[in-house]
C-alpha cells in the first residue's frame, strides 16, 4: 500500500447515502461449491452500520462487502441490480478457482 499526501478537491459527483452490497459466503463441506447469500443495504448512515448489520449476520461465514458505484432503485428478487461495485472489505473465495459445474458420468 502506498499513502500519498493530495490536496483537498470537490469531488466531481458525490452521494451522500449509497446503497452498499454484501455477500455472505458458506461451504457446506469441502466436496461442495460455496453457496451464496447477497443483500442490498439502502438508506445506510456511513459504513460503519454497514458493519454492524453484517458483524450481526455473518453466523460465522465469510463475506464481502461493496459500495455501489452510481444510485439505482429497489427492484424485485428477480430483478439483478447492474451498477458497478467498489469492494471495501472481503474477497470472493471463487475468485481465481476453476469450478466444476456438473460433471457427467458414463453410465
Amino acid at each position: 500500500m502506498r499513502a500519498t499526501e493530495t490536496v483537498h478537491a470537490e469531488p466531481r459527483d458525490s452521494i451522500d447515502s449509497p446503497a452498499y452490497r454484501v455477500n455472505f459466503w458458506q461451504r457446506p463441506s469441502p466436496e461442495h461449491g460455496w453457496n451464496l447469500d447477497a443483500y442490498v443495504l439502502t438508506d445506510v448512515e456511513d459504513i460503519t452500520e454497514v458493519l454492524q448489520w453484517v458483524d450481526e449476520h455473518a453466523a460465522g461465514r465469510r463475506f464481502e462487502v461493496f459500495v455501489e458505484m452510481n444510485e439505482e432503485p429497489e427492484r424485485s428478487f428477480q430483478s439483478p441490480r447492474m451498477t458497478g461495485l467498489i469492494r471495501m472489505l472481503g474477497s470472493n473465495p471463487n475468485a481465481g478457482e476453476t469450478v466444476e459445474i456438473v460433471r457427467l458420468q458414463k453410465m
